[in-house]
């Protein structure tokens, strides 16, 4: 497949899944750029792509905490300022965290659907689809799946989301242990919380 009909396809849904990330648009323009060099290379290399979309989303998920540990901004500023805690927090990929604890924590039923949803920013209809569930049962399990989340989470983590409800950002409580997992997930992916 070619490059240009490849990005063609792609650019504007990655550019709006980034834009839920990046709460900047010149940033989220840089990122997507990033991220058709990235894809450009491959094509030219011959690199195996079994699932453009997929290859493209985690390209964009990894160019993202990419810009957040390289621009390292305390923790501490996004908390005080009420007006942008819909921004992501930096030095974070909130995207790999947030996946992580969806895929290992959450019942299947649920996190499958808010996985497709909120990591992989898959319209509904489509999710749906890959669930073999009505429109209605689809956007239930997503409620469902964040409600979920959101009491499993509560006492260890404060969680910031968009105005879609999508998650954004988290803050670790100073009184919570979290299960060791958890911490190795966190380690893993570099992430300072």
């Amino acid at each position: 497949m070619k490059f240009e009909n490849i990005w063609e396809e792609y650019k504007k849904p990655l550019l709006n899944f980034i834009k839920t990330k990046v709460n900047d648009n010149n940033i989220s323009e840089d990122i997507v750029q990033d991220v058709g060099i990235k894809l450009h290379t491959a094509v030219y290399k011959n690199q195996e792509i079994n699932n453009y979309k997929s290859w493209l989303f985690q390209v964009a998920r990894n160019t993202i905490a990419d810009y957040y540990r390289k621009n390292k901004i305390p923790t501490t500023s996004i908390i005080d300022q009420p007006e942008i805690a819909e921004t992501p927090m930096p030095n974070t990929c909130v995207c790999d965290l947030s996946g992580f604890v969806i895929q290992n924590y959450l019942p299947k039923q649920y996190a499958e659907a808010l996985y497709l949803s909120d990591i992989e920013q898959k319209p509904q209809k489509e999710i749906a689809k890959i669930l073999g569930l009505s429109i209605t049962a689809t956007k239930s399990r997503i409620q469902r799946g964040r409600k979920k989340l959101k009491e499993l989470v509560i006492d260890c983590i404060e969680i910031s989301y968009n105005t879609k409800g999508q998650i954004t950002g988290f803050v670790l409580k100073d009184d919570c242990e979290l299960p060791r997992e958890l911490v190795t997930e966190i380690d893993k992916l570099n992430l300072t919380i």
